[in-house]
């Protein structure tokens, strides 16, 4: 048991707040279903006496003012945006199937009152995340949830109207939200910085990876490289083409192996879009066909999850070459380290905080520096620990991060009930 000093409880015991999961909150994140996913799978661990409530849509109704908490569900593959009600439900309860557990789902109506009373219907305490508030108004216990402030530190890749509209709703939501919750420490700082006279007491969620561990048979690697292609040997990025994910600084790099004589492959999955520079994917392309590097970069774009993990698992080492994360890494880290696989990672001030798992830093945006880290990578395979080590690493790090969330919903259900 771990102890909740702050507000005299234990997990597990009856005066622990009930959480239900707002699963269709995250507008936008590629990575929501998998934040949800670490958070269902952490509280399953310390409290599965009851199933996790997850809460659905039943419609969506885009004019409503609660519709932009619930805009943008995405399969946990990542394939495309759909309406929350064209949703299959087996996709969703596939999505959080490793999660552990069991799991309900409760669908409201999309107003405040359609949330409030699905609360009461699941007999539920607090709801989590709220990524835009509810008021100070709203009749149950709710936890704010900011991913990042990128619009502050990299301004200049937003639009005016967009930085504004951020600004706002953040503002909004630490003035109303009792208490919110982030996945780093580096986002305290941003917002102890950015906007320092909020009401909302800031919890920062620990680096949790999820504690899955998935042996591939021989018969099944044999088949995932069959279906995909796969050269060999190849490192992996598994980051949406978004610009500040700086897929650039890796091609470069894999210019400064090739030029050094390594034979290696370079794969990337994930989405090829950016909608705030719809133009940048193209110019990837370009240096890749420039840089003669056609035979050595693999984009297979979004595929099933299963197939990106498979892919990962049998990769070198993957490569996070992003300028800036709200959490630790990203989730290709959260996947790598769950996977006992080596990670390369530019040496941002927010990717410092891994703490888990084997990874070698890098200079942000310099391709030198990470062509020799993978070329150390390369010809030195680093000593992994063994997969129970991790395991249990990571198990013990899911009580930490129940902790901080029932923290989170014992302040919340508190002010609620004040």
């Amino acid at each position: 048991m771990v102890s909740l000093e702050t507000e005299g409880m234990e997990i597990g015991s009856k005066n622990t707040p009930y959480i239900a999961i707002l699963g269709d909150s995250i507008n936008g994140w590629n990575g929501g279903i998998e934040f949800i996913r670490f958070c269902v799978s952490a509280l399953n661990s310390v409290m599965n006496d009851r199933p996790q409530q997850i809460l659905l849509s039943a419609q969506s109704n885009p004019n409503d003012p609660v519709a932009r908490i619930k805009r943008g569900v995405k399969w946990l593959t990542g394939i495309r945006y759909v309406p929350v009600h064209e949703t299959p439900r087996a996709r969703l309860v596939d999505a959080l199937d490793d999660a552990g557990g069991q799991i309900e789902i409760t669908e409201y109506r999309a107003s405040h009152d359609g949330l409030a009373d699905a609360l009461r219907r699941c007999r539920a305490d607090v709801l989590f995340p709220c990524p835009e508030s509810l008021g100070t108004s709203f009749p149950h216990g709710w936890i704010g949830y900011i991913p990042d402030l990128q619009h502050k530190r990299l301004a200049h890749w937003f639009r005016e109207e967009d930085c504004k509209r951020r600004d706002e709703k953040f503002a909004r939501l630490l003035d109303d939200a009792p208490v919110v919750v982030v996945n780093a420490a580096a986002v305290v700082e941003d917002i102890q910085e950015f906007y320092p006279n909020h009401n909302a007491k800031v919890l920062s969620l620990p680096y949790c990876p999820p504690a899955i561990q998935t042996a591939l048979s021989d018969a099944q690697r044999f088949e995932i490289r069959k279906l995909y292609n796969l050269p060999e040997p190849y490192f992996i990025i598994s980051n949406q083409f978004w610009i500040h994910k700086s897929h650039k600084t890796a091609f470069q790099a894999l210019q400064h192996m090739r030029n050094a004589g390594y034979d290696v492959s370079l794969i990337c999955t994930g989405s090829t879009s950016d909608y705030r520079w719809p133009n940048y994917f193209n110019s990837l392309k370009a240096f890749i066909q420039e840089s003669n590097l056609r035979e050595n970069i693999r984009i297979l774009g979004q595929i099933p999850k299963r197939d990106q993990l498979a892919i990962m698992s049998e990769s070198i080492a993957v490569i996070q070459p992003t300028l800036f994360e709200g959490g630790p890494g990203g989730g290709a880290v959260y996947d790598a380290v769950s996977l006992n696989k080596p990670c390369i990672v530019s040496d941002i001030p927010v990717n410092r905080e891994i703490d888990i798992g084997v990874v070698r830093f890098f200079a942000a945006g310099s391709g030198e520096d990470l062509a020799a880290k993978m070329i150390d990578v390369f010809i030195n395979r680093p000593e992994m620990p063994r997969n129970e080590e991790v395991l249990a690493r990571l198990r013990r790090r899911q009580t930490e991060f129940a902790a901080i969330l029932l923290e989170a919903a014992g302040l919340a259900a508190k002010k609620a009930f004040a």
